[in-house]
């Protein structure tokens, strides 16, 4: 991922597919060439969605951020809500947080809680196979040991 200079080639291709995951909403198509920020295009009209699961207000959610009683502080660690990116500092236009992976197509936060980064973790628990005395179980054909996952 690149940040504000400009976007890798073949980049960030998830975050501009279209509908929007779980929704019907079409973003506007984001050219390869314009994804990053220091590329000029006075013509971006990017397409406002915040998933309405988010805008009914749930506890791990921030309010729209044109609530009066709503100001975060991007870039650092917000009371509980750390809004500091693991990519660096990223911009702020028109009070909200810019993508720093470059242009999406949408603005909003989709199915997002927070504005600026959602921080997440997916763990993954592995082992050895092991049998009744404790010895690792090997495949019958490849001879390898077998190696037990469970993701979340």
């Amino acid at each position: 991922m690149s940040g504000s200079n400009g976007a890798k080639e073949n980049s960030h291709n998830k975050a501009r597919t279209s509908p929007y995951p779980g929704s019907k909403v079409e973003r506007s198509q984001v050219p390869n060439e314009k994804v990053g920020w220091l590329v000029e295009w006075q013509d971006y009209n990017p397409v406002e969605y915040t998933a309405l699961s988010v805008l009914a207000g749930p506890r791990w959610a921030d309010p729209q951020i044109s609530e009066s009683n709503f100001s975060p502080k991007f870039n650092e660690k917000d009371g509980h809500v750390e809004r500091k990116s693991q990519n660096g500092l990223y911009e702020i236009e028109n009070g909200r947080p810019r993508n720093p992976a470059g242009r999406t197509g949408l603005v909003g936060r989709g199915l997002l809680g927070r504005w600026g980064p959602n921080h997440a973790a997916d763990p993954i628990i592995t082992r050895w196979k092991k049998d009744n005395s404790g010895n690792k179980v090997t495949h019958p054909v490849s001879g390898k040991c077998i190696l037990q996952f469970v993701a979340i």
